[in-house]
């Protein structure tokens, strides 16, 4: 199975069965919902729908599951694992007890702001100073062009959110 992304929009590719052929083909998933279902149930579930096209014969299929919908731990479990990609962080442990989940973050005792102003400048105008080459190597990086870039979260809403802000604030937009 493979997944494309373009923004918010995504496109599943699988080999299945296909009823109508009799044997395994390429298919795409057309759509996917999430539906309430008709009568409440404990623990609560969403109804999963999925419209497959078949590639030989274009023949439909619809797929009906009932997947569970995610609780306030498994919530939160996924946004502590986003932390990193939101964040600076050079590594973080998470664990997970009954009722506790403990995360340790390690933290940059350095600036990766300004480590990122030296690697633009080497960028525009070709060179830096030693104090400067000085401050991205005791971060642990051998030249300017190692300093990672800014993480950029995969949540659009918070895209959105920084874009609005970014509108208000001033800054050129990016088009």
């Amino acid at each position: 199975m493979s997944l494309r992304t373009n923004h918010n929009r995504y496109m599943i590719r699988a080999r299945r069965f296909c009823a109508e052929c009799g044997e395994i083909t390429e298919q795409t998933a057309a759509s996917c919902r999430y539906d309430t279902p008709p009568a409440a149930a404990v623990p609560p579930v969403l109804v999963k729908r999925i419209e497959w096209l078949c590639g030989a014969c274009g023949g439909y299929n619809e797929e009906i599951k009932q997947t569970i919908a995610p609780t306030d731990k498994a919530s939160l479990m996924k946004r502590l694992l986003s932390i990193s990609d939101d964040y600076d962080v050079l590594g973080f442990t998470l664990s997970s007890e009954p009722n506790v989940i403990s995360i340790k973050i390690r933290l940059p005792d350095f600036d990766m702001s300004e480590l990122r102003a030296i690697q633009s400048k080497q960028r525009e105008t070709g060179f830096i100073t030693v104090g400067e080459l000085m401050k991205v190597q005791r971060a642990g990086y051998k030249q300017p062009i190692a300093v990672p870039p800014k993480p950029q979260p995969r949540d659009v809403a918070t895209l959105r959110k920084r874009e609005r802000q970014r509108v208000f604030s001033g800054d050129p937009r990016p088009y």
